[in-house]
């Protein structure tokens, strides 16, 4: 079982890149819908915006949580959302490429699977 230390280590890393994630996906929505081989529609790049200021202000709330429980709770909300968001990328329609299917699964499924492992050693 990992210790206390370790798992804050993750916790901060999962944070941080929660935060620079978001703010791709914030400040580049080109990029962003580039890279998951989306397409340029400005209106996409809206909801893409949208999508990035949720996941940076949930990684900012994480890493300024004060109490082990307020960080256990947003770190369990934060799995859980990116379990949802695996699941829904993964099953999108045959109308979503699969390079953004299998991407979007991929990347929400290792922060659902991190934060999964650090809620589970935790205490």
């Amino acid at each position: 079982m990992a210790d206390g230390p370790q798992i804050e280590s993750i916790q901060t890393a999962t944070s941080y890149s929660a935060i620079g994630f978001g703010a791709v996906a914030t400040l580049m929505p080109r990029l962003f819908t580039a890279l998951y081989g989306l397409g340029d529609d400005p209106r996409l790049r809206v909801i893409v915006r949208l999508w990035g200021t949720r996941t940076a202000v949930l990684g900012a709330a994480l890493l300024t949580a004060d109490s082990e429980s307020d960080k256990r709770r947003l770190m369990t909300l934060a799995t859980a959302m990116n379990v949802a968001d695996a699941a829904l990328a993964l099953t999108a329609g045959d109308d979503v490429p699969a390079r953004s299917r299998i991407l979007g699964s991929l990347t929400s499924a290792s922060f659902a699977a991190i934060g999964a492992y650090a809620l589970a050693n935790s205490q």
